[in-house]
């Protein structure tokens, strides 16, 4: 697999150091061939026989490969897609991440498929008359038009492309989700584009009665300019899912410099508030943010605190860049890459991968957002995926609060692997604690409810008004026709019920 790349331990490095460290580690897994069962010789007579944009033959003798793998050297995008037809991926499945690794390392993503051009107006044609369009067909389309420097569409044409994008963005998981956000993230960070999709966004949020807030607030963090007073505002609101959902967009912006001084202090301010209160999923993105913040604003968030545990803690996790003590996170990535690997390759695998024992480190413990994200789209990726969402899966049962909380954040990304029931069961328990983000998990999966599975978290949903709304997200997106069950709880579902009904069941990507 080559020689191990050296990522950087120190927080703030991530800029600095990472565009070679994370070019190796995305690209050392993306195409392990001893897992997917490729010889350097397959690769290479399979890659020359495609050719690049202009028609001419790709050129892939093994120094050029080796300098794509190990990130010495940005691999065209048609190396990309080759990669994903030789081992028989479906369409962006290993660009998407390819290119949230370019702009997580501040380079924006460049190139597009040499045959983009060709179906753009098929593809627009799918987008706005609401055609099958799957995740890669969204990204094909969006990369095809960032392609240029300007382009123009009828308005309405484009802001029912970007409604539709953003809804999709929202109701979908895994992969087909990844896909989707890609193209969102492509189009927004366009000037042709940018307007009507951040109209789509704000339609969205706006709705008095919105369901799905993550998913669609997080397309926040990626754009520049004067959007801070909205992130401030989002955060200093009434509804409490859009402010925790909106704390690892403030941080996002934070880490990219994007955040006026003016607004700085108002973020100390209210993370100070935070800290003594937030707990679960919310504390980590809030850790983030306090440790994104300027060292005077920090330091300030620190004083603040009149637990000294606290302050301790804080100091730590800056100092360190994770969540949890530094021993005791290495020790449990490195079983659980190695757990991966003897999964994915069935056999015992040769000496442990400290790339994917990194990525697994990221993904779970960094306290960086991006970074976790990253990290466990990367590993989603790969065949090591399904097998580590197993074993996550069973770190949910964890009695240590903060790393049950991490392992529920990467099972929404990973995936069920082959726990799903234990998902399932944990959801229905009454005595199992996280039953909320297991309830999510059921919702946030491309995985459908069985009827038996659907009645019992509609039982669950009458019964319990704390789990109400998360039950409720499960049924519509893992079981719509079981919705009707649910009317007449109580107001809020009646219109939670009407908005699902507006915003339509889940979208799932054949496979």
């Amino acid at each position: 697999m080559g020689r191990p790349a050296r990522l950087p331990e120190d927080h703030s490095s991530w800029d600095a150091e990472v565009v070679d460290a994370g070019a190796r580690t995305g690209w050392l897994h993306l195409s392990n061939r001893a897992v997917l069962g490729l010889t350097r010789a397959d690769l290479r007579a399979g890659l020359e026989a495609m050719t690049d944009h202009a028609g001419a033959a790709l050129v892939a003798d093994p120094s050029r490969v080796s300098r794509w793998e190990t990130g010495r050297q940005q691999p065209p995008v048609e190396v990309t897609l080759g990669y994903e037809r030789l081992l028989g991926l479906p369409a962006g499945r290993l660009l998407a991440p390819v290119r949230a690794l370019q702009r997580a390392t501040g380079h924006a993503p460049t190139g597009v498929p040499a045959d983009a051009a060709q179906p753009l107006e098929g593809l627009l044609e799918r987008a706005l008359d609401g055609g099958a369009m799957d995740g890669g067909r969204w990204l094909r389309l969006a990369m095809a038009l960032a392609w240029h420097d300007r382009f123009f569409l009828r308005a309405g044409d484009a802001e029912e492309m970007a409604a539709r994008l953003v809804s999709e963005v929202a109701r979908t998981a895994g992969s087909a989700h990844h896909l989707r956000l890609e193209a969102a993230l492509t189009l927004l960070q366009h000037p042709s584009s940018q307007r009507s999709v951040l109209r789509a966004v704000g339609a969205w949020l706006t709705d008095p009665d919105v369901q799905l807030v993550t998913p669609v607030v997080a397309l926040l963090g990626s754009v520049g300019g004067d959007t801070d007073d909205l992130v401030v505002r989002l955060l200093q609101g009434q509804d409490s899912r859009v402010a925790e959902a909106t704390l690892p967009v403030a941080a996002a912006k934070l880490a990219a410099g994007q955040v006026g001084a003016r607004h700085l202090g108002d973020l100390a301010d209210l993370a100070a508030q935070l800290v003594p209160v937030l707990g679960g999923r919310a504390l980590a993105d809030l850790l983030d943010l306090v440790c994104q913040l300027p060292r005077e604003h920090f330091d300030r968030v620190v004083r603040a605190q009149r637990d000294g545990g606290v302050r301790d803690q804080l100091t730590q996790i800056r100092g360190s860049s994770t969540l949890i003590p530094d021993a005791a996170h290495r020790r449990l990535a490195r079983s659980l890459a190695w757990r991966a690997q003897w999964g994915a390759e069935d056999r015992e695998p040769p000496e442990p991968d400290q790339m994917l024992e990194r990525l697994v480190r990221e993904a779970l413990f960094h306290v960086d957002g991006r970074r976790r994200e990253l990290a466990g789209r990367l590993v989603a990726a790969t065949p090591y995926g399904p097998v580590l969402a197993t074993h996550v899966v069973a770190l949910t049962d964890d009695p240590r609060e903060l790393l049950a909380t991490r392992a529920w954040e990467l099972v929404h990304v990973l995936g069920h692997g082959d726990a799903h029931r234990s998902v399932v069961t944990r959801a229905l328990d009454d005595s199992a604690p996280h039953r909320t983000e297991a309830l999510l998990a059921l919702g946030l999966s491309d995985v459908p409810l069985t009827p038996s599975e659907a009645r019992a978290v509609a039982a669950v949903a009458a019964q319990s008004p704390d789990l109400r709304y998360a039950a409720t997200l499960a049924l519509a997106l893992a079981s719509p026709d079981s919705l009707p069950a649910l009317r007449g709880l109580d107001a809020v579902t009646d219109r939670a019920l009407d908005w699902w009904h507006r915003a339509g069941p889940q979208v799932v990507d054949p496979m």
